[in-house]
């Protein structure tokens, strides 16, 4: 075995990285919305889907959670907290509709595709996926049905939301490779190296996805503060690549004709889950008193750095869609293994 960072061997994350950042090139030469995000997965998707073994260093992916962390408290204005008094209900909101969007999309997943109640939930929760993956199938769901249904979700909303906002709204979604017209003195980037002492702080004081909460708590600080920090955009650039590629790799050993079968069953799937979250958007947006595409973003079945990153780079309110992204992971991860527990041992998977 060759030498390895964190677990993950140099050849493989080498050409892991040169996918990535070609496809990403490519995509962005091209006009495509959010270009090193979507370039990035599609490229180390197919060649997952191919046979070939990519990773990302869980040292990296921690990285570039930490750099959204202090992109989005970069973001913040004071008069974001002015509607905090707000929250509470959109909580209350938030928590009823991820309910009735579970609900149906595990309906689906049981009647037609004929998973068993464990499988169906498993796939169907929208927390992380890591997480509820592997709490499921230590308590015997259908490992293939429960990876997939989640790998489809997790892509489809981050393939798509992109592309909607940037058709619907009309705004950009390209983050250029350099800012020429800048000097690098001009950015503020004293703050990256307090990422890593504000991530072991969050880990101490158990805060949900410490990664981010912490660099994004210690960035939040100066803004209130009234110190703007800026920071360059070519950072969004290496955080959409490490992301992309996060998804895509996670193809690797999904077996053609499963993937096939299940596949198309997790399709609809998502579908259904997309259809009921905007659903849940409209009455989110009325209580919110926000427009609805920024409660549809706020509501959106994604992973939360993936929502995060996309909500600043769309200039889509991104302290309140990130807000409530983690309160719905917070909510879904502490209730899933007991939900999950008690569904187990139910009908087999057919």
């Amino acid at each position: 075995m060759g030498q390895t960072i964190r677990g993950v061997e140099w050849r493989s994350f080498a050409i892991t990285a040169a996918i990535a950042v070609t496809f990403g090139a490519v995509a962005w030469v091209s006009g495509l919305p959010v270009p090193w995000l979507l370039g990035a997965l599609f490229g180390t998707a197919t060649f997952t889907l191919g046979g070939v073994r990519l990773a990302v260093p869980p040292s990296l992916k921690t990285s570039a959670h930490a750099c959204i962390g202090l992109i989005l408290g970069a973001s913040i204005e004071p008069e974001t907290f002015a509607r905090a008094s707000q929250w509470p209900l959109t909580l209350l909101v938030l928590s009823v509709g991820m309910i009735l969007v579970t609900t149906a999309t595990a309906f689906y997943y049981i009647r037609v595709a004929g998973f068993d109640r464990l499988t169906a939930t498993a796939a169907s929760l929208t927390g992380g996926l890591t997480n509820i993956v592997a709490i499921a199938i230590q308590l015997g769901a259908n490992p293939p049905g429960t990876v997939i249904g989640q790998l489809f979700r997790l892509t489809s909303v981050v393939v798509l939301l992109p592309l909607i906002y940037t058709g619907w709204l009309g705004t950009s979604a390209n983050v250029p490779v350099v800012e020429a017209t800048r000097a690098v003195a001009a950015y503020n980037l004293w703050i990256l190296p307090l990422a890593w002492p504000a991530y072991v702080l969050a880990q101490k004081l158990r805060l949900p996805v410490p990664d981010m909460m912490g660099p994004l708590l210690v960035s939040t600080g100066f803004a209130v503060m009234g110190y703007g920090l800026v920071l360059p955009e070519c950072l969004f650039a290496m955080v959409f690549i490490v992301v992309g590629a996060s998804i895509g790799t996670r193809f690797y050993g999904l077996e053609s004709l499963t993937l096939i079968r299940i596949g198309g069953h997790s399709a609809v799937a998502t579908l259904i889950l997309l259809l009921s979250s905007a659903a849940l958007a409209y009455p989110f947006s009325l209580v919110a008193g926000v427009p609805f595409h920024v409660a549809l973003l706020a509501v959106a079945p994604g992973g939360v750095a993936e929502i995060a990153i996309l909500a600043t780079i769309l200039g889509v309110d991104p302290v309140f869609v990130t807000f409530h992204q983690v309160f719905r992971n917070i909510v879904l991860n502490a209730m899933a293994p007991f939900v999950l527990t008690r569904l187990k041992g139910k009908k087999q998977f057919g």
